[in-house]
C-alpha cells in the first residue's frame, strides 16, 4: 500500500489514481496525524508526503516515525523549500525530494526503485504536471 499524505484534497487524490493505474493500491491521510496511524501498519510500503499540513507537518510525523522506529520509505514532495535535501537525509525514511510542480512520470520512476511490483497488470504513460 501506498500512503499520500497531502492536505491537496485535488493532488492527493491525482497521485491516488496515478499509482492505482500502476497496480498499486493507495491510501489518503490529510496529515500527518490521520497518516501516522496508516504508517504502523506492515502493508504501507511507502510514503508520499507533502511537508506543509495543518495540524500535524510532515516534519512532524517524519520525527514521530523515527522515534518509534518506523522505517517506510518516504518521498518528500513539496512545494517549498523549507528543508535543503541533506537535511532531509537525516531523516532516515527519506529516499528522494521532489519540488512541486513535478511530473507525475517521474515520481512514478521514483517510487519504483522503493516498492515491490504490483500484482496487478500495470498501465504505462501516466504523465503530467501537479502542482500546489
Amino acid at each position: 500500500m501506498i500512503l499520500v499524505v497531502d492536505d491537496d484534497a485535488l493532488l492527493a487524490g491525482a497521485l491516488a489514481v496515478a499509482f492505482e493505474k500502476e497496480g498499486y493500491q493507495v491510501r489518503i491521510a490529510n496529515d500527518g496525524g490521520e497518516a501516522y496511524q496508516y504508517v504502523k501498519d506492515p502493508e504501507c510500503k511507502l510514503l508520499l508526503l507533502d511537508m506543509h499540513m495543518p495540524r500535524v507537518n510532515g516534519a512532524e510525523l517524519l520525527i514521530l516515525m523515527a522515534n518509534d522506529g518506523i522505517r517506510v520509505p518516504t518521498i518528500v514532495v513539496s512545494s517549498f523549500r523549507d528543508f535543503t535535501s541533506a537535511e532531509l537525509k537525516e531523516f532516515p525514511n527519506v529516499v528522494a525530494f521532489l519540488q512541486k510542480p513535478f511530473e507525475i512520470s517521474e515520481l512514478l520512476s521514483l517510487a519504483r526503485k522503493h516498492l515491490p511490483q504490483a500484482a496487478t497488470n500495470k498501465r504505462r504513460g501516466t504523465a503530467g504536471k501537479v502542482s500546489k
